[in-house]
């Protein structure tokens, strides 16, 4: 079994740099400016059949926002919604199941800074 977590952060960056009028990063360049999204965590479960190898995995992304009031971190987290549950995600040597929105949540972040975290959950196939 292999992990598909690299091919679904590519296929995930892939998409939100088509969709966002904004920067998505893995590791947020010094002096960046907000709004950004950046790559987060992920977990991967094991749902492999005797016939099938398969994972189902959690992936979080989070929208960074300067702005005063939430309302651009929560225009963001619907176009990142829209971008990846709107059709299925190419993945290099994978094959999706399905993708569907796990949760999204909207923090003010300790220094001051609205913060979205979204989470969503993928079927993936060998």
């Amino acid at each position: 079994m292999r992990s598909p977590l690299l091919a679904l952060q590519k296929a995930l960056y892939d998409r939100l740099c088509q969709n966002l009028d904004c920067p998505v990063y893995d590791a947020v360049p010094q002096g960046a400016q907000m709004p950004y999204v950046t790559i987060g965590e992920d977990t991967a479960i094991d749902w492999s059949t005797k016939l099938e190898n398969g994972q189902e995995v959690t992936h979080t992304l989070h929208i960074w926002s300067d702005y005063d009031g939430a309302m651009e971190v929560k225009q963001i987290a619907d176009k990142v919604i829209r971008a990846i549950t709107s059709q299925t995600l190419e993945l290099q040597g994978f094959y999706m199941v399905v993708a569907t929105l796990d949760m999204t949540e909207v923090i003010r972040d300790p220094d001051g800074y609205r913060h979205a975290v979204i989470r969503f959950r993928f079927k993936i196939q060998e």
